[in-house]
């Protein structure tokens, strides 16, 4: 041996002794990994649900101010929306629908009384892991129109 080879030691496979840590740098940094992508998933699926409510809500309103409805018949304007919202969660509550007043009548002269229509929706999560952070979220959306005479 030369010199040199007795100064650096034994020589070595490079990664020998490496195996274990990689292991167990995945078991620290895979829940964290897993916890961020479920919790982009429901953010989306949050964002998907709360456009959909301010579609809901637009449709509604508009519907309201330009014929003489009920908050049932306003309702049934926008069921096919208010059911995409429940569609991919069967243990999802309907959204609670309200509009004020109760009944739209047409407008002899301006101006008319506000029409105003709010939807609330529970949020459950669609994860079971994200379930901690996100179920019983409310979501809310509400829009107001004025009636233009008839």
């Amino acid at each position: 041996m030369s010199p040199r080879q007795q100064q650096r030691g034994p020589r070595r496979r490079p990664g020998a002794r490496e195996k274990g840590v990689t292991t167990v740098e995945m078991a620290l940094v895979l829940p964290v990994f897993f916890l961020m992508l479920f919790g982009i998933i429901e953010l989306a699926n949050i964002l998907r649900l709360q456009l959909q409510l301010e579609s809901a809500v637009s449709e509604a309103s508009r519907y309201a101010a330009l014929v003489e409805t009920s908050t049932a018949q306003a309702k049934d304007s926008v069921a096919n929306l208010l059911a995409a919202i429940t569609q991919n969660n069967p243990e999802a509550q309907t959204p609670d629908f309200t509009m004020t007043p109760s009944t739209t009548t047409s407008c002899k002269e301006t101006p008319c009384d506000p029409i105003t229509v709010h939807i609330s929706y529970v949020y459950h999560a669609i994860t079971p892991l994200m379930e901690p952070f996100f179920d019983g979220l409310t979501l809310s959306a509400s829009a107001k129109r004025i009636s233009e005479p008839w």
